[in-house]
């Protein structure tokens, strides 16, 4: 004997009326499609992508190789245009070069040449402190030194090494008038 045979079977009925109501569509029917099937738009389908293993004989590794060592090339570059700001950069300290120079007159006119080269204003360092001096001031100073004959530059340099501000102004105030 049959287990489904005793089986009682309910069917709907309208509250209302009593009669039996027929279902217009299935619970699980979303339209055309039907729901949970995964043809249906509320299912976002994720496609897997394939692990590809790149072989050094295709052509797609050697593209591959061609673009790693473009930026190789690139960051090399820029690694060596770092080293030469920072190189720059040391130039620019003026406690080691007025160290190394033998003379405060001679620290002061390199000072004014890299002053004119680099085209930016910097410190120089005197015995009674520091000035900023700017590139037009430099470039005009450097004129006149480089002009004047031996013998002023000799007076004008035996100024300079006294080392003070007050003695730079002095050879300053002069190269002004000189100049007009």
């Amino acid at each position: 004997m049959s287990k489904w045979k005793n089986l009682k079977t309910y069917t709907e009925v309208n509250p209302y009326t009593g009669a039996p109501v027929d279902e217009d569509a299935p619970a699980n029917a979303t339209g055309v499609n039907v729901a949970g099937t995964g043809d249906d738009s509320s299912v976002v389908v994720v496609k897997k992508k394939k692990k590809t293993l790149i072989d050094a004989r295709s052509k797609s590794y050697k593209k591959h190789r061609k673009t790693l060592e473009k930026t190789r090339e690139q960051r090399e570059k820029r690694k060596s245009k770092l080293l030469q700001k920072v190189e720059n950069a040391n130039e620019s300290f003026t406690r080691e070069s007025y160290l190394e120079e033998s003379k405060v007159s001679d620290y002061i006119v390199s000072t004014l040449r890299s002053i004119v080269k680099n085209k930016s204003a910097k410190p120089v360092k005197f015995s009674d402190g520091s000035m900023k001096i700017d590139m037009t001031t430099a470039n005009m100073m450097l004129q006149v030194l480089d002009k004047i004959n031996p013998m002023n530059r000799k007076k004008v340099m035996g100024i300079l090494d006294k080392g003070t501000k007050s003695d730079f102004m002095k050879v300053h105030n002069v190269v002004m008038k000189a100049i007009g």
